[in-house]
């Protein structure tokens, strides 16, 4: 082999893995059915400006990336307005 086809077996090697990679997380999430249920209810919340209050207590670990909310809570989208402009989180809202 000559020198120069050589050099290029790596970035063939990093492109081809880099490739499966992506496909593979793709096939993944489909599988799964992320981004299939669509919010139940919407939220909005108001956001000013002023001093931050106190932390409160942490709450209990849940599963990231479920769509499956537990028993006295919704699947819904949680609007927050804020001065720097509006964002929209998914998320299990307590009924």
């Amino acid at each position: 082999m000559r020198w120069r086809t050589m050099k290029r077996i790596p970035r063939i090697l990093l492109v081809a893995s880099l490739t499966l990679a992506a496909g593979a997380g793709f096939f993944v999430a489909a599988s799964l059915g992320v981004g299939q249920q669509t919010p139940s209810k919407t939220v909005t919340i108001n956001v000013a400006t002023g001093p931050t209050g106190p932390a409160g207590p942490a709450g209990p670990p849940g599963p990231a990336g479920t769509e499956n909310c537990p028993t006295g809570s919704t699947f819904g989208a949680l609007v927050i307005n804020h001065p720097g402009g509006q964002t929209t989180i998914y998320t299990c809202i307590k009924d």
